[in-house]
């Protein structure tokens, strides 16, 4: 039982993959990944849950995967929350202190009244980051509690959503046969497995490009100051690919990863694609040049958007380690040095950066696309350290046998024989006193 303590379950509920895993991290924090499951998701339009019936089918096959491998019951789960009604909001308010001292009260009393009033109708607040504390106008304080002081002030960056992102999300789960342990806004946990506290520290965004939609993660000073998600993702890319070129969607997905080319001028000049003759549509051809001119347009798009949030934020020169690509939308060949282009900023490619014991699940797990997975494994571990008793996800899915029960013995006619005789001595014993008196 201790040992099922240590475990969580995670799944990332994506646009075009369903992916879930169960791992625990060791006496040495190194992560150690039991069991992986990735299918196709159904139910899923831009990230956000719109058939709940399709979407809990994704899930159970999932999670089936890591209960056949580890022969263990699911019981919770841990998810991300994506959709383009993800955003941060700064809120700012102050108290002034009793006795002159900042106390722990005080500061929750601060963050109780973010939470309460930077939300609109319709929205939930799903993290709290403490921007900056100020006590009697003392700035770049982390860690008031306990100071002198007569006035706290505090700034906070509240990362909400639509609530009914999780709602949705959290019946999909039970219709799959589960319980929705915590949910994480997946803006806030990429970061938590693709970026070390260097880049944090620096200035770094991570950005996720994904199938129905992109996140943006800025951090700075070690410190999340931007969540973000974009309407846009890797599908408009192929929807625009399979209109202009008159194909079915699986063909167009095929040909943006196989011969898509981010900048038409990375493309090779006389390269043709075949598009195979299906039911009765004919076979085509289209030049790597005619098809990258259609993805470099919609990457513009998509970048401008970028842009625009991190001009917004007012950090854009301060990013010091540039941007970090991930998500399966990042796989487009040439797609970090287009990006890097139109921002002025460096770029590499992210992977998950925790160390992990065991190199089971290496192909699967080191790239681009599981940073949503991966962060919120890691959260999710996190959060069961935290509480007063370990959240426990999982049971024995092993079947104890009842202990057999031997039938009672039957007594043999000679014991029956010679209770007979001792009973019937006892009453001849008792009758002769009878008589006596």
């Amino acid at each position: 039982m201790n040992q099922l303590r240590d475990l969580a379950v995670a799944i990332d509920i994506g646009t075009l993959r369903t992916r879930a895993i169960l791992g625990r991290l060791n006496s040495d924090q190194k992560l150690d990944v039991l069991a992986f499951g990735d299918v196709p998701s159904q139910g899923i339009r831009n990230g956000v849950v719109v058939n709940i019936d399709e979407a809990a089918d994704s899930i159970r096959r999932a999670v089936d995967v890591l209960e056949r491998t580890t022969n263990l019951r699911v019981k919770k789960l841990y998810a991300g929350i994506s959709g383009q009604k993800i955003g941060n909001r700064s809120y700012s308010c102050y108290r002034m202190t009793e006795r002159n001292e900042v106390t722990q009260e005080l500061v929750r009393e601060l963050a109780e009244e973010a939470r309460k009033h930077a939300v609109h109708p319709g929205e939930k607040v799903y993290h709290l980051i403490a921007s900056e504390y100020v006590v009697d106008g003392e700035r770049g304080i982390n860690k008031p509690a306990g100071m002198a002081g007569r006035k706290l002030e505090a700034t906070f960056q509240v990362i909400l959503a639509a609530e009914s992102y999780e709602k949705n999300l959290a019946k999909a789960i039970e219709k799959a046969g589960f319980q929705l342990e915590k949910s994480f806004v997946n803006p806030y946990v990429q970061g938590t497995a693709c970026l070390s506290p260097d880049e944090k520290e620096a200035g770094v965004v991570l950005l996720d490009m994904g199938a129905g939609s992109t996140g943006l993660s800025l951090y700075y000073e070690n410190k999340l100051r931007m969540a973000v998600e974009l309407p846009f993702g890797g599908n408009v890319i192929s929807n625009d690919i399979r209109e202009g070129c008159n194909i079915i969607p699986r063909h167009a997905e095929t040909l943006k990863i196989s011969c898509g080319f981010a900048m038409m001028d990375l493309a090779p000049e006389n390269k043709v694609a075949q598009i195979p003759e299906v039911e009765g549509w004919p076979g085509k051809e289209i030049s790597f040049k005619s098809l990258s001119g259609i993805i470099q347009a919609r990457v513009e798009e998509i970048i401008e958007w970028v842009n625009f949030e991190l001009d917004r934020s007012g950090y854009k020169g301060k990013l010091g380690a540039g941007i970090v690509l991930t998500g399966n939308g990042s796989n487009l060949n040439g797609v970090d040095h287009f990006i890097s282009y139109l921002t002025g900023l460096d770029v590499r490619f992210g992977k998950p950066l925790v160390a992990m014991r065991e190199q089971l699940f290496n192909d699967q797990l080191v790239n681009p696309g599981t940073a949503n997975l991966m962060g919120i494994l890691l959260q999710g571990l996190r959060h069961s350290k935290q509480g007063k008793a370990p959240v426990i996800m999982v049971e024995s899915n092993l079947v104890e046998e009842p202990p057999k029960l031997e039938p009672p013995r039957k007594k043999s006619k000679s014991l029956l024989d010679f209770v007979g005789k001792v009973r019937g001595e006892f009453d001849s014993l008792f009758s002769e006193s009878e008589e006596k008196n």
